[in-house]
């Protein structure tokens, strides 16, 4: 395995798979190593989201907007999404690569939004 492509997205897993709209409706996407998705399953272990498909194509994951926005809202992905961070806790370059944030669609979106978060395997 090569790592993980990460999509936060507003719509529904429905919506995602009929296609329409899904540029619009990302709030952040990124690629990350192995282990670039503990923050997500801390948040499955807490209750704080759910697993809705296993497998890598994608492995799909909703949660409330209250509980994902905190963890993206600097603009880079959450602590824990890449395998280790620099000193000063800045993310190592190769470690998280192709990192888009949408920070007015993120100030935009509702707490209470339920989000749709995809996980790729890039392997």
């Amino acid at each position: 395995m090569v790592g993980w492509w990460i999509v936060i997205s507003t719509q529904t897993p429905e919506e995602r798979d009929a296609g329409v709209g899904r540029s619009e409706a990302v709030l952040a996407n990124w690629e990350t190593r192995v282990g670039g998705n503990a923050w997500l399953r801390a948040l499955v272990e807490a209750g704080k989201a759910v697993q809705l498909v296993r497998g890598g194509y994608p492995d799909r994951y909703t949660a409330s907007a209250a509980d994902v926005l905190p963890l993206i809202d600097a603009g880079r992905p959450p602590s824990g999404a890449s395998a280790a961070e620099d000193e000063d806790g800045s993310i190592a370059r190769t470690r998280v690569r192709e990192v888009i944030f949408h920070p007015d669609r993120i100030a935009a979106c509702p707490a209470d939004k339920v989000l749709t978060i995809e996980v790729w395997d890039l392997s």
